[in-house]
């Protein structure tokens, strides 16, 4: 047997091991919904001052590519829906105002569905739709996340967005005299844990 032909052999060896060791790698998919505490809040500005919309009432469905391990290295799919009046403030004026502005009549949720993401250390990079008041627009959004005891996941993130991009008219208050600026910054933290459920799609 010449050089030439060990060094194939053995470069064929390597290829087929390291294709082995990758379907190791990523042995299955684990379906994730939410567990424990869980908060969407809303934060913007006015003429009179800051203020807060918190919801604990959202619904969450993930599907994760997992390893060996049972540790997540994939996420292939997600979709968030948050009923547009679980939104509370401690104002019921600013509630009332704020679901007008919202649609939120017509259009009950709020929701996101993801189209692509990238995980990076306990990092993740998504691509998604995000859906209020009946426009859907396509946005970013950088997540972190932490391991739990017994296999949950918390994530954390937050997305500025200006209201007016989903044609939400900012609301105003005592007739007018106080207006909330056009941008509002989304937060999230969440804790997702593996769970047996049917996929979620939205139409």
């Amino acid at each position: 047997m010449n050089l030439d032909n060990k060094k194939r052999k053995t470069t064929v060896r390597i290829l087929t091991l390291a294709l082995v060791l990758a379907a190791l790698a990523v042995s299955g998919q684990d379906r994730y919904a939410q567990s424990g505490p869980s908060t969407i809040s809303i934060a913007g500005t006015s003429t009179l001052h800051d203020w807060t919309m918190t919801s604990k009432d959202a619904t969450y469905d993930a599907v994760f590519e997992t390893n060996s391990l049972g540790a997540p290295v994939r996420l292939t799919s997600l979709v968030v829906s948050l009923p547009a009046e679980s939104l509370k403030s401690d104002k019921s004026a600013m509630d009332k105002n704020a679901y007008k502005a919202l649609k939120a009549e017509t259009h009950k949720q709020i929701t996101f569905q993801l189209i692509s993401a990238k995980m990076e250390g306990k990092s993740v990079q998504c691509t998604g739709k995000l859906k209020i008041a009946g426009t859907t627009k396509q946005i970013d959004l950088d997540v972190t996340y932490v391991t739990l005891p017994g296999g949950g996941l918390q994530f954390k993130g937050s997305k500025k967005i200006v209201m007016t991009d989903y044609g939400v008219e900012p609301p105003s208050f005592m007739f007018g005299s106080v207006t909330t600026g056009d941008e509002i910054t989304v937060s999230f933290d969440v804790t997702l844990a593996p769970a047996k459920l049917q996929p979620v799609t939205l139409n």
